[in-house]
C-alpha cells in the first residue's frame, strides 16, 4: 500500500453532511447522462472520464489545486499533526453555492 492509498479513506469536516442523508451520484449515471447530451457513445465517455479525472486526481496528489470554474476548487489539506489523515477540501463555484442557496429556501 502506498501513501496515496490512504487518501480515499479521508475524514469529513464539521461542514459535512452524513451520507445516509445525500445520494450518491453514481459513475454510471454520469456516463450516461454526458453520452445523452453529447451523442458520444458511453464507451467514449467512459474513457474520457475516467482520463480526465485521474489526471485531476495525480495533479491534486502532487500538490496542485484544481480550479475548475463550473465545479470549482478542490485541494488536498495535508495536517500538520503526524499521523493525521489528508482532507479535500472543496469550494464550490459561485454559480453552485447560489443554487444549493435556492434550492434550501425553496425547501
Amino acid at each position: 500500500m502506498t501513501d496515496n492509498d490512504d487518501i480515499n479513506d479521508v475524514p469529513a469536516d464539521e461542514t459535512a453532511i452524513e451520507a445516509e442523508e445525500t445520494a450518491m451520484l453514481r459513475k454510471r449515471e454520469i456516463v450516461a447522462h454526458v453520452a445523452q447530451e453529447t451523442g458520444q457513445s458511453k464507451a467514449d465517455v467512459r474513457l474520457i472520464l475516467d482520463s480526465a479525472l485521474g489526471y485531476m486526481r495525480q495533479g491534486l496528489l502532487d500538490g496542485n489545486e484544481l480550479h475548475y470554474p463550473t465545479l470549482g476548487k478542490i485541494r488536498i489539506k495535508y495536517p500538520s499533526r503526524e499521523g493525521a489523515k489528508p482532507m479535500y477540501r472543496l469550494v464550490p463555484a459561485k454559480d453552485a453555492r447560489i443554487a444549493a442557496m435556492q434550492e434550501s429556501d425553496d425547501d
